[in-house]
């Protein structure tokens, strides 16, 4: 196979695995969006529950994106306060590493079982619920399948010498590896898609476990972009930048860590692509369990440094709507 057919293959692999993703969260967002943020609203009060939200509304929505699109909106909008939303968010980057451990399994019997499932479930949709749950277990079954013809075409790609350089140049620079991967993440607007994208190429042997790692370290930095790059507000860039600051946070201190952490890897007996799983599963739940104590200052400190704007006068201009309502309808419309 010639190094253009695997490209379009690998490429049609990846667009296939985050068209799955989109999928999953759209419809899920569209069907049950709105109770969730009604329930966010009014039971969010203390840190440990938001925390348990955050785990449980990631894993119901499949993208701790969506969840903080949706929590950033609400703190704009006076809905949901910083310092639960901080807590929310600790828990929704557990909640995306647990939908991870679940797509790493290799369920390949269940790929033409949930399509089936998802198709029925959609031509029965005589209520939006049941339509919402047909696209979401079809986007299911799209990013198993995706994963499925991303391993062959990895091992393909294994052979080639130009991907060997890539790989080898990624592995001589832990700053360019954790960059490369944090773009890539921005570009895909899923970590979800990435971490399982670097597992991949690490069950093929093409990334060593530190590399892989890294890669990881860096996917999620990438991850935590999207919602700053589309805060439109001061008060709307709090919730993302305090995610991005606790995540570059617990980045540094790994790196300065990851001898250690590569020391752990070789007693614990897993292969490397459990390792990249396992360890983006404990990196988040390490980071939880330092900051969640931290939640109330580190909100007084966002808010000191995105003070709210003095709003002028104009009663023609729109007062809560920003750039995170556009994401998805609802959250515009209960902004406005």
């Amino acid at each position: 196979m010639s190094g253009t057919t695997l490209l379009i293959h690998l490429a049609g692999a990846i667009a296939l695995l985050l068209w799955g993703s989109h999928m999953i969260s759209t419809a899920l967002q569209r069907g049950f969006g709105t109770p969730l943020r009604n329930w966010m609203g009014r039971h969010l009060t203390n840190r440990w529950t938001a925390l348990l939200s955050g785990i449980g509304i990631t894993g119901i929505l499949q993208s701790s994106t969506a969840v903080s699109m949706m929590a950033t909106s609400f703190t704009a909008a006076g809905t949901l306060s910083l310092a639960p939303a901080l807590a929310v968010m600790l828990g929704a980057n557990i909640g995306s590493t647990l939908v991870v451990q679940l797509m790493s399994f290799n369920m390949e019997i269940a790929i033409p079982l949930l399509l089936l499932a998802g198709f029925v479930v959609f031509k029965l949709r005589d209520h939006s619920s049941f339509e919402s749950v047909g696209c979401a277990l079809i986007g299911l079954g799209l990013m198993l399948l995706a994963l499925h013809l991303l391993g062959g075409t990895l091992q393909d790609i294994e052979v080639t010498p130009v991907f060997h350089a890539v790989m080898q140049g990624l592995q001589g620079d832990i700053f360019i590896a954790l960059l490369v991967a944090a773009l890539l993440t921005l570009l895909c607007h899923s970590s979800v898609a990435m971490i399982l994208l670097i597992a991949s190429l690490a069950g093929t042997g093409t990334l060593t476990p530190s590399t892989a790692l890294v890669l990881v370290l860096g996917a999620n930095i990438g991850g935590a972009l999207p919602p700053v790059l589309n805060a439109g507000s001061a008060v709307a860039r709090r919730l993302p930048v305090g995610n991005l600051m606790v995540r570059l946070s617990g980045c540094a201190l790994a790196l300065l860590l990851l001898p250690l952490l590569m020391a752990i890897a070789r007693k614990s007996g897993l292969n490397t692509p459990q390792l990249v799983v396992w360890f983006h599963t404990a990196f988040s739940a390490a980071l939880a369990l330092l900051f969640i104590g931290l939640n109330v200052p580190m909100a007084r400190f966002l808010e000191r440094l995105f003070p709210e704007e003095e709003r002028v006068g104009d009663p023609g201009m729109p007062m809560y709507l920003d750039d995170a309502g556009l994401e998805v309808a609802y959250i515009g419309l209960s902004n406005s």
